[in-house]
């Protein structure tokens, strides 16, 4: 990628702050990746338009329909969000009449999730949201690009993951 003349990358956004110490190619990586995330994020939030959900509690519907039961601290680990984020989606969702809760049986601290037969029509209509979704995006590309997104996705995650486990073990 060439650079102007004045020193400026021919894709900076003017909101976004010059990153010192990076490589150009590197940030337009990055950034390109961010706005994908971004754009998927808000085709997903179009097509649930006509459902009474929120993105985050679609991610929770179809958790609890692969695996009635859960409790509130492992739903939030798999979300990857925060015990009172959980709590207060679970709150909205057990308002809406999609999720309740029940004591564990054999310990009563822990309180157990389970979809309503409400929440299980509503996650099969998720589960449809995410195949139109994929299908339009990612299923639209040549099977070849699709390969090489996948392994280039997943060495960075595992560059991303071995960062934070090195950002864990110096705690």
């Amino acid at each position: 990628m060439m650079h102007h003349p004045s020193g400026t990358h021919p894709h900076h956004d003017p909101f976004e702050p010059v990153l010192e110490g990076v490589d150009p190619l590197s940030v337009d990586v990055f950034r390109a990746f961010k706005r994908s995330m971004i754009l998927n994020r808000h085709l997903m939030m179009a097509r649930l338009t006509t459902e009474d959900t929120h993105p985050a509690q679609a991610g929770c519907l179809l958790v609890l329909s692969h695996t009635d039961g859960l409790s509130q601290s492992d739903l939030a680990g798999m979300l990857h969000v925060s015990k009172p984020t959980v709590t207060s989606m679970l709150q909205k969702m057990e308002a809406a009449g999609t999720v309740e809760r029940r004591s564990d049986e054999h310990d009563q601290r822990v309180t157990r999730l389970y979809l309503t037969p409400k929440g299980h029509d509503l996650a099969r209509r998720m589960r449809a949201v995410h195949a139109d979704v994929i299908s339009a995006t990612i299923g639209g590309m040549p099977e070849s690009d699709r390969r090489e997104l996948l392994r280039l996705l997943e060495a960075l995650n595992e560059r991303a993951a071995e960062t934070l486990r090195g950002t864990e073990d110096a705690r």
